[in-house]
């Protein structure tokens, strides 16, 4: 795979501070904040109180008191407002930064290349590479070679950190995202899920933190519980030139197992992802699912 670059069109930047920022954002993500060390940036969840998935984003540490909260194609408002709506007398506020920056994806076959280009030392796991214009930090939702960068609009250091690399499609991007298992949320997960559903778990969700909307469910299915429907990456096959219209159920012996919510085509590949119950698992890796209307053809294990 070529080296490239894509950019989000939808970015949301959120500055969050106050001398109760660490407490407070401690108390409504997933992930465990007094642990995110200064130049350091991890993937969170924002649940609610039965464990749903209202919004995730990359919360990164500036300072002690200072930090971002980084959303793809999500509105800087929700999170401001998911965020708001819980402040009592906590020291914290919130401004919306997005119009200032640009966020990027970047993909580099050789591990080494992107810090060469901005003569830094490569990032490790949960750091990001601070420069003059911005931020760079391994892409843990895809896979290796995958970074992200937030950087400053209208600066010199996006056209070094891209020179060289190809522009790819959003179509293309979007079929790499889902192939990853880098769901979008919350067209593709969202508020009917929870993370364990989509294998969110293993980096997203700390069970060894304190109190945090949500929480009880998580501790309540790490402990005991087993999801019964999984979130997955299918491809589509159907005798029509036009995409089925969306969300569509999956059928199984004429009956309802599922749901599919996405669907991205790129070239001859019809790339989606649905929600099914576990007991089609089986049906949908041997012989596939059908749709509602079954003249719209069949979805596959990717």
């Amino acid at each position: 795979m070529e080296d490239f670059f894509y950019q989000y069109g939808i970015t949301s930047v959120v500055r969050a501070w106050g001398e109760d920022a660490e407490d407070y954002l401690q108390s409504q993500w997933t992930i465990d904040i007094t642990k995110i060390k200064t130049g350091e940036v991890r993937f969170g969840l924002r649940l609610t109180s039965k464990g749903k998935i209202l919004t995730g984003a990359y919360i990164a540490r500036l300072d002690d008191e200072e930090f971002l909260l980084i959303g793809e194609k999500i509105p800087a408002t929700e999170i401001i407002n998911l965020m708001e709506e819980n402040v009592v007398a906590d020291e914290i506020e919130f401004s919306d930064d997005s119009g200032r920056w640009e966020f990027l994806s970047l993909y580099f076959s050789d591990p080494t290349a992107c810090s060469s280009k901005l003569n830094k030392s490569a990032p490790q796991d949960n750091q990001f590479l601070d420069f003059e214009d911005g931020w760079l930090w391994i892409d843990k939702r895809m896979q290796n070679g995958f970074y992200l960068g937030l950087i400053k609009k209208d600066k010199q250091s996006k056209i070094t950190a891209i020179e060289g690399l190809a522009h790819i499609s959003k179509e293309k991007f979007e079929c790499l995202r889902i192939q990853n298992g880098n769901f979008s949320i919350p067209a593709e997960i969202g508020h009917e899920d929870l993370p364990q559903e989509a294998v969110m778990e293993n980096y997203a969700v700390d069970f060894n933190k304190g109190c945090y909307l949500g929480q009880e469910v998580m501790a309540r299915l790490h402990a005991m519980g087993q999801v019964q429907k999984h979130v997955l990456t299918v491809r589509w096959e159907g005798k029509s030139e036009h995409l089925p219209a969306l969300p569509t159920t999956l059928m199984m012996d004429q009956k309802s197992v599922g749901t599919l919510r996405s669907l991205i085509k790129d070239g001859n590949m019809c790339t989606g992802v649905a929600k099914i119950h576990l007991k089609a698992k089986e049906r949908l890796l041997e012989n596939g699912l059908d749709l509602e209307d079954p003249e719209m053809g069949k979805v596959f294990s990717l």
